[in-house]
């Protein structure tokens, strides 16, 4: 009785072993919310599953206009028991971006390997089917400021040679501010602000792009540099300028700033304390009074 109970266990596992293929390929989306927008990063994993061990295969994935997309790390190749059975599972982690809103294809993805025991074959995957909406339009997207982009994160790190507002005479100062974005590529990040100034000389170094990749996604950066000298002795200063963004994990336009920035040499301040005119704090209130009412008109 008991060897009958067993045997038909058994039988009744029959068809749960049968149901699982001996070799698939797939690609799984792992999008992080269930709106996709253009140029959001979502989390791919092209996986295969095969009942022998390979000895020779190469993993590729057909041309799309669709997206732009980069590997992660490379291929992770382990054994696994799937559903009662031992078998060999291969993964590859990509990060895909969408380059246009509707309905988007990519893949499929073809593996041409050789088992061991058996000739080289080609196992092709089912292509992904994404809908993706657009990117808002609102404000602050909007002129100037009208570069549209998405990140998971973004940072500025603002930092200067020496303190702006207190230049010896003749005395350069170089400013230079670097973007971090966390799930973007360094293309989708803004161009350099132009600094044009009737009271100030300026020169821009080239714009860096850099590119990190971690196992959560790749992070781009962007790092802008400028020198700048008072044109004449008396301060100026240059508006804040806010990078708007699309923010994918509030799902929300949010932005970053480059703050106000004073500059002037400490000569003058002195002089005009001395002589009795507006004092060096006076003066700076008015000038900040004003880079207030420009950044409220960009906001507005």
């Amino acid at each position: 009785m008991v060897m009958l109970r067993a045997a038909l266990l058994c039988l009744l596992a029959l068809p749960a072993l049968a149901e699982l293929p001996a070799k698939s390929l797939e690609i799984i989306a792992e999008p992080t919310s269930p709106s996709i927008v253009v140029g959001e990063m979502i989390p791919v994993t092209l996986r295969g599953v095969y009942d022998k061990r390979a000895t020779r295969e190469e993993l590729t994935l057909r041309p799309s206009d669709a997206f732009d997309w980069l590997p992660l790390a490379k291929d992770s190749w382990r054994e696994e028991r799937i559903e009662g059975r031992s078998v060999i599972v291969v993964e590859r982690k990509l990060a895909l971006f969408a380059k246009h809103a509707g309905l988007s294809r990519f893949g499929p993805a073809d593996h041409r390997i050789s088992f061991v025991g058996s000739d080289e074959q080609v196992l092709s995957s089912h292509p992904l089917e994404l809908t993706i909406a657009p990117m808002p339009e609102g404000p602050p997207f909007h002129s100037p400021h009208g570069w549209r982009f998405a990140a998971g994160k973004l940072t500025i790190r603002d930092e200067l040679s020496t303190d702006p507002a207190h230049l010896a005479d003749g005395e350069t100062v170089t400013r230079r501010v670097t973007l971090r974005a966390e799930g973007a590529l360094p293309e989708m990040l803004p161009p350099r602000p132009v600094v044009s100034e009737p009271w100030l000389i300026t020169f821009a170094a080239p714009v860096q792009r850099e590119l990190e990749l971690t196992p959560e996604g790749p992070v781009a950066s962007v790092i802008w540099e400028w020198q700048f000298r008072p044109e004449t002795g008396e301060p100026g200063v240059l508006p804040p300028v806010p990078i708007p963004y699309f923010n994918t994990v509030s799902r929300k336009v949010e932005q970053v700033e480059i703050p106000a920035l004073p500059i002037g040499y400490a000569s003058f301040a002195a002089s005009q304390s001395a002589g009795g005119d507006l004092t060096a704090g006076s003066r700076w209130g008015i000038v900040g009074a004003l880079a207030a009412g420009l950044a409220a008109g960009f906001a507005a």
